[in-house]
């Protein structure tokens, strides 16, 4: 994929358009961008990006999707436990936790 610049004039209140450009990307009005910033080289990236509801941050991090991809590898090879009463489940939890500490 190729780069093109293109020169936008600078409007009041600081508005550019961005219209050629996001018909390319396929950005639409009301589409969320990431506007990542260069201070160094005095640059803006403008990319297109999904958006979440705030309370839903946690699900979106590294570490959160990391846990996501572990459970769905477990549950495709048969790495998984049901149990028929909750008791049952809380006494295994609880045993787990006591193995761990010892």
């Amino acid at each position: 994929m190729e780069n093109k610049a293109m020169i936008q004039q600078v409007q009041k209140r600081m508005i550019i358009s961005i219209n050629n450009p996001a018909k390319k990307l396929g950005i639409k009005e009301g589409d969320y961008v990431k506007i990542e910033i260069d201070e160094e080289k005095k640059e803006l990236r403008i990319s297109p990006v999904d958006w979440h509801d705030k309370d839903q941050d946690y699900f979106w991090t590294e570490a959160w999707q990391q846990k996501v991809k572990q459970s769905l590898k477990d549950l495709e090879e048969g790495r998984v436990k049901s149990h028929d009463r909750m008791n049952d489940l809380i006494k295994e939890l609880e045993d787990a936790e006591n193995t761990k500490n010892g």
